[in-house]
């Protein structure tokens, strides 16, 4: 039985796949939370361990969209899933009501693109090749990148599969000449949203046990 109205809980049988996605939830919530931390707070004495800053940048953004993925996978609702699925359907619409998510609260959070982006990375790729005759993977935009490149990096995004913009906080991504901007401010606020709804249901779970 899942968290059934806000501070209304009833004990149940599912007490290990909720204390599991509990876990997960949280693990997933706060990895992105420390890649979007990071990304915030680069310095080049960091050059030592990653080499670079687009190495530390494209790391950071790497990591942030496979938390977002497996954030996302916690709530992903099939539109007709097969019986092999049915299981997973089922549970995900109970951590839905379990954890208050909603398409409308979480609008960044329920876009499985963002995670694809890396998922599928070679086939974007081959798509560049394909229509542009060159490979576009990651670029970063900061104070100190000329105008020059920035112009270029913005006129041509159908060229590049994603590019990190530290002025504006955005991540831009191509996805088969589809251009998604992940703002950066506003999936910080979706994910310490995320996150106090997922310690209040813990709250109830620890208080069941």
């Amino acid at each position: 039985m899942p968290l059934i109205a806000p501070g209304v809980y009833a004990r149940c049988d599912d007490i290990a796949n909720e204390a599991e996605t509990t876990y997960y939830l949280r693990f997933h919530i706060k990895s992105a939370l420390i890649s979007l931390h990071m990304i915030s707070n680069y310095s080049s004495e960091n050059d030592s361990v990653y080499g670079n800053k687009a190495q530390f940048y494209h790391y950071y953004s790497d990591h942030l969209l496979y938390s977002l993925g497996q954030i996302a996978e916690r709530f992903r609702l099939s539109q007709k899933p097969s019986a092999k699925e049915k299981e997973y359907y089922e549970r995900r619409k109970i951590n839905r009501k379990n954890y208050q998510f909603t398409d409308t609260d979480f609008p960044i959070l329920s876009n499985k693109d963002f995670r694809n982006t890396i998922e599928h990375i070679d086939e974007h790729n081959i798509t560049v090749i394909n229509a542009h005759n060159g490979v576009g993977g990651f670029n970063y935009i900061d104070d100190d990148t000329s105008e020059e490149l920035i112009n270029i990096l913005l006129s041509q995004k159908h060229n590049h599969i994603y590019t990190l913009d530290m002025r504006k906080k955005v991540l831009y991504i191509t996805r088969h000449e589809n251009e998604l901007e992940l703002n950066l401010t506003e999936l910080t606020d979706e994910l310490n949203l995320l996150m106090e709804r997922v310690n209040s249901f813990a709250s109830y779970i620890d208080s069941n046990i």
